[in-house]
């Protein structure tokens, strides 16, 4: 490029998008533009926002039991479609919450003993359930001890490995449980170390 060519394209002012007319109408247009997203935006934040303030939460009182076929009281059905009926009545369980549990667990071949730290609480269907398992709590505490000795930590690393043990531990539980059954075994606090 010469010296002065370089001088007039310096000096040449540079037009964004306008003719040399002047006008700066896309500026206007760009405005509006956005003011108008910005005021839509707002408009389903709004509607968005109203309507989940509408929306009743889910409750216990919103199960529905479905009844099969053969459970209809006269062989007919009662016209309605679905079935579902709320139940006003549903039982809820007592929880047992037993003292904190340190067990070692098995490790044959190792030299560094693992053990599990682990809350549990049991469900059981009323007061005379829970009465039983607080009076044979010597018994119930020596059948999780036991059923715990028995597992490896690999046995207990995944979720299936625990839900077999919770399982596990209804059923030695059950068979001494006289005056109802344990319903659910749930672990409220689950570490193992070592």
């Amino acid at each position: 490029m010469a010296p002065e060519e370089k001088k007039e394209a310096e000096a040449a002012p540079v037009s964004m998008g306008s003719t040399s007319s002047g006008g700066g109408g896309g500026n206007k247009i760009v405005l509006i533009l956005t003011l108008v997203n910005v005021i839509a935006t707002i408009a389903a934040i709004g509607v968005v926002l109203l309507s989940f303030q509408n929306k009743k939460k889910a409750g216990v009182e919103d199960i529905t039991t479905h009844s099969s076929p053969g459970d209809k009281k006269d062989g007919h059905g009662d016209g309605k479609e679905g079935g579902g009926e709320k139940k006003k009545g549903i039982e809820f369980g007592k929880m047992v919450t037993l003292e904190q549990f340190t067990i070692n667990l098995s490790t044959p071949g190792s030299a560094t003993p693992k053990f599990v730290r682990v809350n549990i609480s049991l469900e059981v269907p009323n007061d005379d359930a829970e009465s039983e398992v607080n009076q044979k709590m010597p018994q119930v505490r020596n059948a999780i001890i036991d059923l715990f000795n028995s597992k490896r930590p690999s046995d207990l690393a995944t979720a299936e490995g625990r839900d077999y043990l919770k399982e596990e531990i209804r059923n030695a539980l059950n068979s001494f449980m006289v005056s109802g059954k344990v319903r659910g075994v749930f672990f409220t606090n689950f570490a193992v170390a070592g």
